[in-house]
């Protein structure tokens, strides 16, 4: 008898064995409960997905020590330096195997509202080995990692309508610079070509002209030591003539620009509206005291890019939205841009090519508070040693802004695309099922179907459903990288990191409001301003020295 149960229990444990880890090719009747049973279990998800081999060879330590020589050629002691500091973690997979991504490979993520991306994404800024740029429509992306980073380097905020009680601690003006017409070219373009477009006949076109328009002008108020109030002015149709007279008078100024703005005289009524409409879209901000305020920095206010980049600082960018984009969007754009500019400019400096430690880009909420030219820019920034990390609820939200071809480039070019579950957009799951490919599995029959059907009872089928990625368990999420099998990931949350809960447990992480605000004192932050002053809060006080009718009210009469 004993023998009798010996064998039953090693056939019982060998079936276990078995199932657990040789999962076998038979296609499930219930694929979704099957495999959700495997990934709470830590096993590997069934056929088709990544084997151990793959894992180790190709997300492992290893894999990120032979790229590191590419993404850091600086680092010094490469093999015995941490991991986090050559690779990001995006999650462990099947037996805990953590997965890992090269700095000079951008992702995008698709998740529903709520759907665990925050904490996903704090946790990547909390041990990002380079400085760091932010969008949020949330103060809650601030409040996970401010602690943290302060630890590395600076902490720079920007949130000109004061969400979550998160203060400011710079203001910045676009027009600083733009005495260069490179400067100013560059400035208007972000700030033209961020205004939606959505409806409107060859918006191309007229964010193109309005761009055109809006150097000059920039160009001018630069020159004149204006500030974007009197661009405002400009755009509006007071004072014509105004900025075309600064740029034919003032020395080492632009004539060129002075002809694109004569050309507004010529144009017809309605291409000149839509023009028109255009700029002032993109300066529509200025129309609220506070955020006038924001672009009028005091001495001592700016925020320094270079500094930024060189002592591996965190930037936050924070506004909510109004209707489809964020009052705020062209002006954030433009200072990511600016960023984005610089940081390329300064890697081509430097050894490799390549800014070192890279900058990451966590562009959340992108379409909407930070418009930047995405798809162009993922096409190259790897190899400037800038990393961009696009969130997206869909690609229908990709494609509203940057239309069809605009999405499909974002695809194309992010190495790393991430499916979190109770995504609804069939277009998005329908694209990620295709994506994961096909695999042979063994159709279940009975004895009568087999008998009357000879043919190979192998057939392909998806490896992962649409309704398997949509029903996936939380915190789960589906990976597709490059030329790799699927892999399907637990992710890390920031909440959950140990860096994360030992300052919160010293007394620094922020949990409220009240404690957001005395810690950015203790990290010895920039002083914060709790109200841009008085002065400023007015859009039409304009200085006396800039008076319209005083003749010499130009800084070379």
């Amino acid at each position: 008898m004993k023998i009798v149960l010996l064998i039953t229990a090693a056939a019982l444990v060998l079936i276990a064995v078995k199932w657990a880890f040789l999962p076998g090719r038979r296609l499930r009747r219930h694929r979704v409960r099957h495999q959700r049973i495997r990934l709470r279990l830590r096993l590997h998800p069934g056929k088709g997905h990544a084997t151990i081999a793959e894992l180790w060879w190709r997300w492992g330590r290893l894999a990120m020590n032979r790229s590191s020589r590419r993404t850091r050629p600086a680092l010094t002691g490469r093999l015995l330096t941490p991991a986090r500091q050559k690779s990001v973690l995006a999650g462990r997979s099947h037996y805990r195997h953590a997965l890992r991504l090269p700095l000079d490979e951008h992702a995008v993520i698709f998740s529903p509202p709520r759907g665990g991306k925050t904490g996903w994404l704090a946790r990547v800024i909390l041990h990002y080995p380079g400085p760091v740029l932010s969008t949020t429509t949330k103060h809650d992306m601030y409040e996970l990692t401010a602690a943290v980073r302060a630890r590395k380097g600076p902490l720079h905020v920007f949130n000109p309508q004061g969400i979550g009680a998160v203060a400011s601690t710079f203001r910045w003006n676009p027009l600083e610079g733009c005495e260069e017409p490179a400067v100013a070219i560059r400035r208007a373009d972000a700030f033209a070509y961020s205004v939606s477009q959505k409806g409107v006949e060859d918006g191309s076109f007229w964010a193109a002209k309005a761009s055109d328009y809006l150097r000059g002008y920039f160009h001018a108020a630069a020159i004149a030591r204006l500030d974007l109030r009197h661009v405002a002015q400009w755009v509006s149709g007071g004072r014509p003539g105004e900025a075309e007279d600064i740029l034919s008078t003032a020395p080492g100024a632009a004539r060129y620009l002075a002809d694109q703005l004569a050309e507004m005289r010529g144009e017809s009524n309605k291409t000149i509206s839509t023009v028109r409409m255009t700029m002032s879209r993109s300066l529509a901000f200025l129309a609220d005291p506070a955020l006038a305020a924001s672009v009028l920095p005091e001495d001592g206010e700016s925020l320094d890019i270079p500094s930024f980049l060189r002592e591996t600082g965190t930037l936050y960018l924070i506004a909510e939205t109004r209707g489809e984009d964020a009052p705020v969007a062209p002006l954030f754009a433009c200072l990511a841009s600016e960023i984005h500019y610089t940081a390329a400019l300064a890697g081509s400096l430097l050894l490799g090519g390549r800014l070192d430690p890279p900058l990451l880009m966590a562009l959340d909420e992108v379409t909407q508070i930070c418009p930047v030219p995405v798809p162009s820019w993922l096409a190259d920034s790897g190899g400037k040693g800038i990393q961009i990390i696009t969130v997206a609820h869909g690609e229908a939200q990709l494609r509203g802004r940057w239309g069809a071809n605009g999405a499909r480039i974002i695809m194309d070019t992010s190495g790393a695309k991430i499916w979190l579950p109770g995504i609804s957009d069939t277009d998005t799951l329908n694209a990620a099922s295709a994506l994961c490919g096909e695999t042979p599995m063994k159709e279940t029959r009975t004895l009568f179907e087999h008998h009357r059907d000879q043919h190979d009872p192998y057939d392909r089928h998806p490896i992962m459903t649409p309704d398997m990625i949509r029903q996936l368990p939380a915190r789960y999420a589906l990976i597709v990288r490059g030329g790799m099998s699927p892999v399907i990931a637990r992710l890390p949350m920031a909440w959950t990191d140990s860096a994360y809960k030992h300052a919160r447990r010293a007394g620094h992480a922020a949990t409220n409001r009240a404690v957001s605000e005395r810690a950015v004192q203790e990290w010895e932050a920039p002083p914060r301003r709790s109200a841009w002053s008085a002065e400023h809060a007015r859009p039409d006080a304009i200085p006396p020295s800039a008076s319209w009718d005083d003749p010499g009210r130009y800084p070379w009469q």
